[in-house]
């Protein structure tokens, strides 16, 4: 590592110490928070379906237009017995969510804040009005962290058009709280964005397509459907769904807010169900009741049993709010703090989905009864659908199941040779930052869940029945593979992952060293695949999300880290680094790789042999996690998924008329600049069937 890279790391690992020691510091507009060690472990079940008996709201397409409403409201988040250091007992989390209904729960709290959960069937459109009904002030909120953490020196939506206040908290306010420097007290800003969806740009709930609770303001690039109200607190998107069946999600994503939005509840499933054109596909599989989610969260709680966010930033003078990655002390899964499931002796199928913030997973099986690891997880699906075969991922064999924010893995565990009455737990021991950051706590961040196996096997949820095998298919035919030589492709990207170092640690995070106001870069066209050689020269992993399209990873590969760094440092005109201006050269100026991105060629600096992606991540995948001190290489087609290479191939849909972006996942990184829109150029003569302003 080179001085810059050392510095970050260092900082990086500094302050992550420092969030974990947090509980005796008294933060802006908060009340203190509350030890994990307060919360009893497995004492809840676990929220499923409401199709198998659980609280989770769920809508099986086709239906009819449905209306879904964001709310605020209570959610029992923590065991009732839990031991709130004032002696009140806990009645409940104020949470903002989405709900079927705009009638808040009869009773004094939900059950769980996570969903609904769309089930659509592929090929067949869904029509859903979103409906803001936010908080339109601090006063009318329950859920203080909100208005303690909106960071207004970041580029966000800004309803009230005040611009970025960099630099005005430039010397510590008088007031004991910074956040009185310049505090939000408006509207809730929000955009809904179906992570995995092939989608017009107009309905991909980009960051700059939000509107407010009270509909007094719209971002830049906000359309709806007719349909909506015309108060504009509403939008309506119609989804074609036509990209192949997979474990899509959805969640806000508020530009400048999404770490904030999401934090407070803002996130659902949308599966995409086979249609029947996948015939090798066990009939099973495509029963939507023997899924069972498992979304993956880390929260923090303060002394009255609220969600508690730090907002103390490294560097005031800039960003005073924003703190550069958000790690819990506590592990929520489906809404609930380390919940238990009853099963019994067979095999059950779970959607795994990292919905936290910034914390990775490194998931296995334990058993507690013997001590020992184990069963197997068997993947069968990633971001973007099923794998050719399934993948075995055993831990007896230190392979374990690696997610970082956003991915999603679709999972079989058979536990027909557990003994009736042992318990298992899922565990995780991914360091945070990842890979090298600070180790979990083996006795709250090290838990997820509880499994307990019962001799009689419950109703619900159900076994799915399906014992798979490495030998199994489960597609029609095989993922058509990229492969591909540098060069050989219509376009080779070298972009850069850069962090930005400020006084007292990183100031923002970037993409190619560009901020995401700057013109348009990426500009592919449709119906090309393009291979992205993504160089990362920060400290940790970032797990790089592209809007539209779904990727195949290809390799990964070492490089001299010092080396390439002060070539790159060296190329800019001054000689030396400069944040934030973009890349060193022109950025469609090939370089010696023949690649265009404004980057220094990197083949020179590669150290050993290219690797390929692991079994389980050898899909398709819309969420990729690029390490450190590596280069990561995708290839994404802009084309349809089941589109062969070979041909005129588009999509139905007419793709220009707006952004889409490409971000890192780490959703406090999004926040501050990792995160860069792009368009794309439409086929000539291309025949749409999905039409503007008549589908969508």
């Amino acid at each position: 590592m080179n001085y810059r890279k050392c510095l970050t790391f260092l900082l990086l690992v500094l302050f992550l110490g420092f969030i974990g020691t947090s509980h005796a510091l008294a933060q802006t507009g908060q009340a203190a928070p509350l030890s994990p060690n307060k919360i009893p472990m497995f004492v809840d079940p676990l929220p499923l379906l409401d199709g198998q008996g659980g609280p989770i709201e769920t809508v099986v397409f086709p239906a009819t237009p449905q209306d879904i409403f964001m709310r605020e409201f209570k959610s029992n988040i923590l065991p009732a017995t839990t031991k709130l250091p004032n002696k009140v007992p806990y009645t409940g989390t104020w949470v903002w969510g989405y709900r079927k209904t705009d009638v808040l729960p009869v009773t004094p709290a939900a059950e769980t804040y996570t969903g609904p959960v769309f089930v659509n069937t592929r090929n067949t459109p869904t029509q859903i009005k979103w409906v803001n009904h936010l908080p339109s002030g601090k006063a009318n909120s329950n859920v203080p962290f909100w208005w303690a953490s909106i960071d207004q020196t970041l580029h966000w939506a800004d309803p009230n058009n005040l611009g970025m206040f960099m630099g005005m908290c430039s010397v510590p306010p008088a007031a004991t709280d910074p956040a009185q420097c310049f505090p939000y007290d408006g509207p809730v800003p929000a955009v809904v964005h179906v992570h995995g969806g092939v989608v017009p740009p107009q309905i991909d709930g980009g960051p700059d397509q939000w509107f407010t609770s009270d509909g007094s303001s719209q971002g830049p690039q906000y359309l709806t459907k007719a349909g909506a109200g015309a108060l504009g607190n509403e939008a309506v998107y119609r989804y074609p769904n036509q990209m192949e069946a997979a474990p899509v999600w959805f969640h806000d994503h508020l530009l400048g807010g999404t770490r904030l939005n999401v934090y407070a509840g803002l996130a659902g499933g949308y599966l995409i169900m086979d249609d029947g054109t996948n015939p090798p596909l066990p009939a099973v599989l495509n029963d939507p009741t023997k899924i069972i989610p498992v979304v993956i969260q880390d929260r923090m709680f303060d002394v009255n049993g609220q969600l508690f966010f730090p907002n103390l930033g490294l560097n005031p003078a800039e960003h005073p709010l924003w703190v550069p990655e958000f790690v819990g002390d506590t592990i929520v899964v489906n809404g609930k703090s380390w919940p238990f499931l009853n099963v019994g002796k067979g095999t059950y199928r779970f959607l795994f989905i990292n919905g936290s913030n910034a914390r990775p997973y490194e998931l296995f099986l334990f058993n507690r009864t013997t001590g020992l690891p184990g069963p197997p997880m068997w993947v069968i699906g990633t971001d973007g659908g099923y794998l050719d075969k399934p993948v075995k991922v055993d831990p007896t064999l230190r392979q374990k199941l690696i997610m970082m924010p956003g991915e999603r893995y679709d999972v079989i565990v058979d536990l027909s040779a557990v003994t009736a009455g042992q318990n298992l737990e899922l565990r995780n021991t991914a360091r945070t930052p990842y890979p090298a950051g600070a180790p979990v706590s083996g006795n709250t961040t090290g838990r997820i869940m509880q499994f307990r196996v019962m001799a009689t096997t419950p109703a619900s949820p159900a076994p799915v029945g399906y014992v798979p095998a490495a030998t199994d298919n489960l597609r029609t035919s095989p993922i058509e593979r990229v492969s591909v030589a540098v060069g050989t492709p219509p376009v080779t990207r070298q972009l850069t992952l850069n962090e930005v170092m400020g006084m007292g640690g990183p100031l923002e995070v970037l993409v190619n060293n560009t901020k995401w106001i700057a013109a348009h870069t990426e500009i592919p066209k449709e119906g090309d695949t393009e291979v992205w050689e993504i160089i990362n020269l920060t400290a940790d992993a970032h797990p790089i999300h592209t809007h539209l399209t779904q990727v195949q990873l290809l390799t990964r590969q070492p490089f001299d880290t010092i080396g390439y760094t002060t070539a790159y440092d060296t190329a800019f005109p001054a000689g030396i680094y400069t944040p934030s201006v973009g890349p060193p050269s022109p950025y469609d100026t090939a370089n010696a790789d023949g690649a265009i991105g404004g980057n220094p060629a990197v083949s020179g600096f590669l150290l050993g042999a290219a690797v390929g992606p692991l079994p389980q991540e050898n899909g398709w995948k819309d969420t990729v996690i690029m390490y450190p001190g590596q280069v990561t290489r995708i290839a994404i087609r802009y084309t349809p998924m089941d589109a062969v290479s070979t041909g005129t191939n588009h999509y139905s849909f007419d793709p220009t008329g707006g952004d889409y972006v490409w971000h890192c996942h780490i959703v406090d990184h999004e926040d501050n600049e990792m995160m860069r829109p792009f368009i794309v150029e439409p086929l000539g003569g291309a025949t749409r069937t999905y039409i503007r302003n008549t589908d969508y």
